[in-house]
Protein backbone atom coordinates (compact mmCIF):
# COMPACT_ATOMS: atom_id res chain seq x y z
CA UNK A 1 0.00 0.00 0.00
CA UNK A 2 1.11 3.53 -0.65
CA UNK A 3 2.48 5.25 2.47
CA UNK A 4 0.40 8.39 1.80
CA UNK A 5 -2.77 6.33 1.77
CA UNK A 6 -1.70 4.56 4.95
CA UNK A 7 -1.02 7.88 6.69
CA UNK A 8 -4.38 9.20 5.53
CA UNK A 9 -6.19 6.19 7.00
CA UNK A 10 -4.32 6.57 10.30
CA UNK A 11 -5.05 10.30 10.55
CA UNK A 12 -8.67 10.13 9.38
CA UNK A 13 -9.87 6.80 10.75
CA UNK A 14 -12.92 8.23 12.53
CA UNK A 15 -13.87 10.30 9.51
CA UNK A 16 -13.76 7.15 7.37
CA UNK A 17 -15.78 5.31 10.01
CA UNK A 18 -18.42 8.06 9.78
CA UNK A 19 -18.52 7.64 6.01
CA UNK A 20 -18.92 3.87 6.47
CA UNK A 21 -21.85 4.54 8.86
CA UNK A 22 -23.51 6.72 6.22
CA UNK A 23 -23.03 4.03 3.58
CA UNK A 24 -24.32 1.15 5.70
CA UNK A 25 -27.01 3.09 7.59
CA UNK A 26 -26.54 0.51 10.32
CA UNK A 27 -24.87 0.05 13.66
CA UNK A 28 -21.24 0.79 14.39
CA UNK A 29 -20.20 -2.87 14.20
CA UNK A 30 -21.33 -3.24 10.57
CA UNK A 31 -19.68 0.05 9.64
CA UNK A 32 -16.47 -0.94 11.36
CA UNK A 33 -16.44 -4.32 9.60
CA UNK A 34 -16.89 -2.61 6.22
CA UNK A 35 -14.07 -0.16 6.89
CA UNK A 36 -11.73 -2.86 8.16
CA UNK A 37 -12.45 -5.07 5.16
CA UNK A 38 -11.63 -2.18 2.81
CA UNK A 39 -8.41 -1.39 4.71
CA UNK A 40 -7.38 -5.04 4.43
CA UNK A 41 -8.06 -4.93 0.70
CA UNK A 42 -5.93 -1.79 0.39
CA UNK A 43 -3.06 -3.42 2.29
CA UNK A 44 -3.17 -6.38 -0.08
CA UNK A 45 -2.77 -4.14 -3.12
CA UNK A 46 0.78 -3.73 -4.35
CA UNK A 47 0.19 -0.32 -5.88
CA UNK A 48 -2.49 2.29 -5.55
CA UNK A 49 -2.43 4.61 -8.50
CA UNK A 50 -4.15 7.96 -8.16
CA UNK A 51 -3.74 11.11 -10.24
CA UNK A 52 -3.08 13.09 -7.08
CA UNK A 53 -2.25 11.92 -3.60
CA UNK A 54 -4.01 14.68 -1.71
CA UNK A 55 -6.50 14.05 1.10
CA UNK A 56 -9.60 14.59 -1.04
CA UNK A 57 -8.62 12.14 -3.76
CA UNK A 58 -7.58 9.49 -1.23
CA UNK A 59 -10.82 9.96 0.70
CA UNK A 60 -12.86 9.70 -2.51
CA UNK A 61 -10.93 6.57 -3.52
CA UNK A 62 -11.52 4.82 -0.18
CA UNK A 63 -15.17 5.91 -0.10
CA UNK A 64 -15.79 4.50 -3.56
CA UNK A 65 -14.20 1.19 -2.56
CA UNK A 66 -16.41 1.05 0.55
CA UNK A 67 -19.50 1.83 -1.52
CA UNK A 68 -18.70 -0.83 -4.11
CA UNK A 69 -17.97 -3.43 -1.41
CA UNK A 70 -21.17 -2.70 0.47
CA UNK A 71 -23.59 -2.66 -2.47
CA UNK A 72 -22.04 -5.42 -4.59
CA UNK A 73 -23.24 -9.00 -4.30
CA UNK A 74 -19.84 -10.29 -5.45
CA UNK A 75 -17.50 -8.18 -3.33
CA UNK A 76 -15.06 -9.61 -0.79
CA UNK A 77 -17.07 -7.86 1.97
CA UNK A 78 -20.22 -9.64 0.83
CA UNK A 79 -18.58 -13.07 0.80
CA UNK A 80 -16.58 -12.74 4.00
CA UNK A 81 -18.98 -10.91 6.25
CA UNK A 82 -22.53 -10.54 4.98
CA UNK A 83 -22.87 -14.07 3.61
CA UNK A 84 -21.43 -15.59 6.79
CA UNK A 85 -24.01 -13.67 8.81
CA UNK A 86 -26.81 -14.90 6.55
CA UNK A 87 -25.65 -18.51 6.86
CA UNK A 88 -25.43 -18.20 10.64
CA UNK A 89 -28.84 -16.58 11.00
CA UNK A 90 -30.51 -19.13 8.68
CA UNK A 91 -28.89 -21.97 10.58
CA UNK A 92 -29.92 -20.64 13.99
CA UNK A 93 -33.50 -20.05 12.77
CA UNK A 94 -33.70 -23.57 11.37
CA UNK A 95 -32.39 -25.05 14.60
CA UNK A 96 -34.84 -23.08 16.71
CA UNK A 97 -37.85 -23.81 14.52
CA UNK A 98 -37.48 -27.56 14.19
CA UNK A 99 -39.42 -29.48 16.81
CA UNK A 100 -39.40 -33.14 17.67
CA UNK A 101 -42.65 -33.70 15.75
CA UNK A 102 -41.20 -32.09 12.62
CA UNK A 103 -38.08 -34.22 12.97
CA UNK A 104 -40.18 -37.36 13.27
CA UNK A 105 -42.32 -36.40 10.25
CA UNK A 106 -39.29 -35.59 8.11
CA UNK A 107 -37.68 -38.91 9.05
CA UNK A 108 -40.85 -40.73 8.02
CA UNK A 109 -40.89 -38.79 4.75
CA UNK A 110 -37.26 -39.70 4.03
CA UNK A 111 -38.00 -43.37 4.72
CA UNK A 112 -40.96 -43.32 2.33
CA UNK A 113 -38.86 -41.49 -0.26
CA UNK A 114 -36.03 -44.03 -0.01
CA UNK A 115 -38.53 -46.88 -0.26
CA UNK A 116 -40.13 -45.43 -3.39
CA UNK A 117 -36.70 -44.73 -4.89
CA UNK A 118 -35.64 -48.33 -4.36
CA UNK A 119 -38.80 -49.53 -6.13
CA UNK A 120 -37.85 -47.80 -9.40
CA UNK A 121 -36.86 -50.03 -12.31
CA UNK A 122 -33.11 -50.57 -12.69
CA UNK A 123 -32.76 -48.25 -15.70
CA UNK A 124 -34.41 -45.17 -14.17
CA UNK A 125 -32.68 -45.83 -10.88
CA UNK A 126 -29.24 -46.02 -12.53
CA UNK A 127 -29.92 -42.83 -14.56
CA UNK A 128 -31.05 -41.00 -11.40
CA UNK A 129 -28.02 -42.31 -9.51
CA UNK A 130 -25.73 -40.98 -12.22
CA UNK A 131 -27.54 -37.65 -12.23
CA UNK A 132 -27.30 -37.32 -8.46
CA UNK A 133 -23.61 -38.23 -8.57
CA UNK A 134 -22.56 -36.11 -11.55
CA UNK A 135 -25.06 -33.29 -10.89
CA UNK A 136 -25.40 -32.51 -14.60
CA UNK A 137 -27.60 -33.72 -17.42
CA UNK A 138 -24.79 -33.18 -19.92
CA UNK A 139 -22.37 -35.26 -17.86
CA UNK A 140 -24.88 -38.13 -17.67
CA UNK A 141 -25.46 -37.88 -21.40
CA UNK A 142 -21.73 -38.01 -22.12
CA UNK A 143 -21.15 -40.90 -19.77
CA UNK A 144 -24.03 -43.01 -21.09
CA UNK A 145 -24.02 -41.78 -24.72
CA UNK A 146 -27.80 -41.34 -24.44
CA UNK A 147 -29.11 -38.11 -26.01
CA UNK A 148 -29.56 -35.19 -23.63
CA UNK A 149 -33.30 -34.88 -24.32
CA UNK A 150 -33.84 -38.54 -23.46
CA UNK A 151 -31.82 -38.23 -20.25
CA UNK A 152 -33.88 -35.20 -19.29
CA UNK A 153 -37.13 -37.08 -19.96
CA UNK A 154 -36.01 -40.19 -18.02
CA UNK A 155 -35.02 -38.12 -14.99
CA UNK A 156 -38.22 -36.06 -15.11
CA UNK A 157 -40.35 -39.21 -15.38
CA UNK A 158 -38.41 -40.87 -12.54
CA UNK A 159 -38.90 -37.84 -10.28
CA UNK A 160 -42.62 -37.68 -11.14
CA UNK A 161 -43.04 -41.39 -10.45
CA UNK A 162 -41.36 -41.08 -7.06
CA UNK A 163 -43.35 -37.94 -6.23
CA UNK A 164 -46.69 -39.51 -7.16
CA UNK A 165 -45.89 -42.69 -5.21
CA UNK A 166 -44.86 -40.69 -2.13
CA UNK A 167 -48.01 -38.55 -2.30
CA UNK A 168 -50.26 -41.57 -2.67
CA UNK A 169 -48.45 -43.30 0.20
CA UNK A 170 -48.87 -40.25 2.45
CA UNK A 171 -52.55 -40.01 1.56
CA UNK A 172 -53.01 -43.66 2.60
CA UNK A 173 -51.69 -42.98 6.09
Amino acid sequence: MNSKVECFITRNYYQLLGIAKKITKKDEETSRELLHEVVLQLYQKDKIILKQYNDDSIKYYITSIMRVNYYSQTSPYHYRIRKERLKYSELSEAMNMETEQETFESEQLFQILEEQYSELDWFRKSILDLYLTLNSLKAVSRKTTIPLTSISRYIREGKEQIKNNVISRLNEE
